[in-house]
């Protein structure tokens, strides 16, 4: 049922090939509103060759840490531009999975007027439901905590070394189950309002926490399936980034269509879990709209 789910979800995002662009479009534009203005602090700083060697590989931590040193006023005023960029592209995303959830659910190939016209009419709902699911994600970040409290039941305020050294690893673990289930039970909230038209975002939420845990093991094996196939990726494409390291114009721009080429294949895996979770919804809630 995974796998299949996961199928479909790779073939649906490929038959409606335009989504995927409209998402990477919204990606680049909001990437450009942080990238330009660094890439203008770091040229300044380093020159556009060296910055294409430093850049294109490993870390340089001596680099780095220079960099940072002689730099604090810009990266300040460029902190506050990641912020608002972060906002925007959350923003957007939400937005356009109105859109990417509508044309999906209608078996339909892609048009313009189906695509905009579900995003713009679910966007109002959706940003409801994502104010009503932030208790949720307060709860599920705080599974992190569960360590410490173990940690302090049976090992006191003083715990060995190791004991601190690996119970840090779970914490961390934790914290990332946290975040993938919050985001597990907001898709199938969502997909929940798309499907049966609910307009109650405190309902949907609700919904998306009973089916979630209802199906516990193959909604959540889903989303690990994804979320390792975006750490591949990730890992893939910092072993080629890492070879390009010479400070050349042409490796620079190389480096660009890499870097490009990761993005656009991540969000096709975001949208390929999206789909993939209205599959499974719609084998597990035995709706029939697929």
């Amino acid at each position: 049922m995974i796998f299949s789910a996961a199928k479909k979800g790779v073939i649906d995002v490929w038959q409606t090939k335009r989504i995927i662009i409209v998402y990477y479009m919204a990606s680049l534009l909001t990437g450009l509103l942080v990238a330009y203005p660094f890439s203008m602090i770091v040229g300044n700083f380093a020159g556009n060759s060296l910055m294409g060697k430093k850049l294109g590989g490993g870390i340089d931590f001596d680099f780095l840490f220079e960099f940072l040193g002689k730099n604090s006023g810009a990266l300040s005023a460029l902190g506050g531009l990641i912020i608002i960029a972060a906002a925007a592209f959350a923003l957007s995303l939400l937005f356009l999975s109105g859109g990417a959830l509508t044309v999906y659910v209608s078996g339909e190939r892609y048009s313009p007027g189906q695509f905009w016209g579900g995003a713009a009419h679910y966007f109002g709902r959706f940003f409801r439901l994502m104010l009503w699911s932030l208790p949720l994600l307060a709860v599920f970040f705080c599974l992190q905590f569960l360590e410490t409290l173990f940690v302090r039941l049976f090992f006191g305020s003083d715990p060995y070394q190791s004991i601190t050294y690996w119970g840090g690893w779970v914490r961390i673990g934790l914290a990332f189950i946290g975040i993938l289930l919050y985001y597990v039970v907001f898709d199938y909230a969502r997909i929940h309002v798309v499907v049966s038209g609910e307009r109650k975002m405190r309902l949907a939420i609700l919904e998306g926490i009973k089916f979630a845990f209802r199906h516990f093991f193959s909604v959540f094996l889903l989303a690990l399936l994804l979320f390792v196939s975006g750490l591949l990726l990730l890992a893939a494409y910092n072993l080629i980034s890492d070879k390009l390291t010479a400070p050349s114009g042409f490796i620079l721009l190389l480096l660009i269509a890499v870097q490009q080429l990761y993005v656009f294949f991540r969000m096709y895996l975001r949208l390929t879990l999206l789909s993939g979770q209205l599959k499974l919804y719609s084998q597990l809630a035995g709706q029939i709209f697929l």
